[in-house]
C-alpha cells in the first residue's frame, strides 16, 4: 500500500526549478527512479537533498501528529488537560525557538539542526508509554523542545542554499507536502484498523532517514562575528515588521483548522480515514502553488503574491465554515493548501531577503508569529466559540484574520514599503 501510494505521487508531480537569471532556460526533473539512483550511488545535488530533506521530515511528522489529540482523548485526558497540552508547542516556539535560532545563526545551522532531529526521534520512542496527564506531560514539554527550533533554523538553510544555487524553492518544499501527504492518508486507513499502537516507533523510525539526509545539506559559509549587523536591525525593516504582523494572522485561522478541523470531522460523520484525507488533501493542495511559485512571484512579485494567497485562503475558511459532509470539508482543506503552498514558500523568500546573517532567527521570529503567540492568545478564545456556536460561527470569524492580514499588506503596499523587494 505505501509502495503504491509513493509511486503515484512520484508520477504525477515532477519538480522543475529555473535559476533567476535564466528563467527559459531547460529545467530538471527529479523522479522517483532518480532519487534511487542518487541514494545507491551516494551522491546528491543540491536540488535533490533539499527535495528529500523535506518529504523525509514531514512524512515522519504526518505519520503522529494529525492523530495526536485523538490519541491521547482515547487515553481519556479532558478538555483542560487538552489545552494545557496544546498551549507547550506555541510557548517553545515563541520564548524558546528563537534563542536556539539565534544560536544556530552564530554557531552553525545544520550540527544544531541534526542535534535537535536526533533528540526528536528518540524521544518519540517513549511517547506510547504514560498513560495519564502528569506522565504525558514532561514528554510533550520535551518534544516542544527539540522539535520547535528545526522548521525556522531547516527552512533558513534550504532558502539559502537555494540562493547559492539559483534553485526553485518552491520546488523543493513540496516535496514536504507530498510526504506529508501520502503518509497522513496511509496512516489514516492504517491507525483505523490497527489503532494507535505503532504510531510513535513508526514515525520514531521514520526520523533516522530525515537525521541521515539533514547531514546533506549544504549550510554553506558562516558569518564572521565582525560580518553580522546588529539584530536590532531586523525588527527597523517596516517591511519585515509588517511580515511578522501577517504571519501572526495568518496563524489564527491557520492553527483553528489544524485544531479544530479533525474534531469538526467527526462531529459531521467522518472517521479516521476522512481527518487523514482532510489533511492529506490540504498538503497536496499546496503542491501546484509551490510548484509554480517561482512563475507567479515573477509575475506578480513577491509581495503580491502573498496578498493573493491570503484571498485564496480566507475564501476557503467560508467553506470550512459551509460544511455540512466530510467530501465539503475536504474540499476546502484542498482550497486552504493552494493559498498556503503560495503563502509560506513567499513568505520564507521574503524574510530570508531581509533577514540576511540573521536568517534562522527572523525565520524564527516569523514561526514564533504563526504557530506561537497566535495559538497562545487565540487558541482559548477559538475553543470558547467553538464549544458555544459551533464550527462555523468560528471559521467564519477566524477568515476575518486573513482578510484582515490582506488589508494589511495592501496598505504597506500601498506605502511603498516593499518596492525594494
Amino acid at each position: 500500500m505505501r509502495q503504491h501510494l509513493e509511486l503515484t505521487f512520484g508520477e504525477l508531480v515532477s519538480i522543475t526549478h529555473f535559476t533567476s537569471h535564466c528563467p527559459r532556460q531547460s529545467y530538471h526533473v527529479i523522479s522517483p527512479s532518480m532519487i534511487t539512483r542518487h541514494l545507491s550511488s551516494r551522491t546528491f545535488s543540491p536540488a535533490l537533498v533539499g527535495a528529500l530533506y523535506y518529504w523525509f521530515y514531514w512524512s515522519f511528522v504526518a505519520v503522529y501528529d494529525p492523530y495526536l489529540n485523538v490519541y491521547l482523548a482515547q487515553l481519556g485526558l479532558n478538555g483542560v488537560q487538552l489545552g494545557i497540552l496544546a498551549t507547550i508547542l506555541p510557548l517553545a516556539m515563541l520564548i524558546y525557538s528563537p534563542f536556539v535560532a539565534a544560536l544556530a545563526d552564530q554557531h552553525g545551522r545544520l550540527r544544531i539542526l541534526k542535534l535537535l532531529i536526533a533528540g526528536w526521534g528518540v524521544l518519540l520512542l517513549f511517547m506510547q508509554l504514560p498513560r495519564t496527564f502528569w506522565g504525558i506531560l514532561p514528554l510533550i514539554i520535551i518534544l516542544a523542545v527539540t522539535r520547535t527550533p528545526t522548521i525556522p533554523i531547516g527552512d533558513s538553510i534550504v532558502a539559502r542554499m537555494t540562493n547559492r544555487h539559483n534553485l526553485n524553492f518552491g520546488s523543493m518544499r513540496l516535496w514536504g507536502s507530498i510526504g506529508f501527504a501520502s503518509f497522513s492518508i496511509l496512516c489514516g486507513f492504517i491507525w483505523e484498523q490497527t489503532g494507535f499502537a505503532p504510531m510513535f516507533w513508526t514515525a520514531a523510525v521514520l526520523s533516522i532517514p530525515a537525521i541521515y539526509i539533514t547531514a546533506k545539506l549544504d549550510e554553506g559559509p558562516l558569518e564572521t562575528s565582525q560580518s553580522r549587523p546588529s539584530m536590532r536591525l531586523l525588527l527597523q525593516d517596516k517591511s519585515l515588521v509588517v511580515l511578522l504582523i501577517i504571519a501572526f494572522l495568518a496563524g489564527i485561522p491557520l492553527v483553528s483548522t489544524y485544531v479544530f478541523g479533525g474534531i469538526t470531522m467527526t462531529a459531521i460523520g467522518g472517521s479516521e480515514t476522512h481527518i487523514g484525507f482532510m489533511f492529506g488533501m490540504s498538503a497536496l493542495g499546496e503542491v501546484p502553488t509551490m510548484l509554480t511559485s517561482n512563475s507567479i512571484i515573477r509575475r506578480l512579485r513577491a509581495p503580491q503574491s502573498i496578498l493573493l494567497s491570503l484571498l485564496i485562503m480566507s475564501l476557503a475558511l467560508v467553506g470550512y465554515a459551509l460544511a455540512t459532509a466530510p467530501w465539503i470539508l475536504i474540499l476546502a482543506s484542498v482550497g486552504k493548501g493552494l493559498g498556503y503552498g503560495l503563502f509560506i514558500i513567499t513568505l520564507v523568500r521574503l524574510v530570508d531577503e531581509r533577514a540576511g546573517a540573521w536568517a534562522s532567527t527572523a525565520q524564527s521570529m516569523m514561526n514564533a508569529a504563526m504557530i506561537g503567540l497566535a495559538p497562545l492568545l487565540t487558541s482559548p478564545l477559538s475553543g470558547y466559540v467553538f464549544d458555544r456556536w459551533g464550527a462555523q460561527v468560528l471559521f467564519a470569524s477566524v477568515s476575518g484574520s486573513l482578510f484582515a492580514s490582506a488589508v494589511l499588506m495592501g496598505w504597506a503596499l500601498h506605502r511603498g514599503w516593499f518596492s525594494k523587494g
